[in-house]
């Protein structure tokens, strides 16, 4: 094998290794923002099911969620 060759395979295999282990810093994980997610007063039914939903606010990333009640 040639030298690029090689550093091509290097650099898959650490990004793979990386990937796998959930190292890469661009991943969305959830489970961190749900655990800081509060309930709020608001509540709302949904016209097409006509379930009522609950929104959850996350007061250090600003996102609000809306789950069935």
């Amino acid at each position: 094998m040639h030298v690029i060759e090689w550093v091509i395979l290097i650099v898959v295999v650490a990004g793979a290794i990386i990937a796998v282990l959930g190292l890469d810093r661009y991943r969305n994980n959830k489970k961190t923002a749900d655990i800081d997610a509060r309930p709020t007063d608001e509540v709302f039914v949904e016209q097409d099911t006509g379930r009522r939903m609950r929104v959850w606010y996350n007061p250090e990333t600003g996102e609000r969620e809306y789950r069935p009640e």
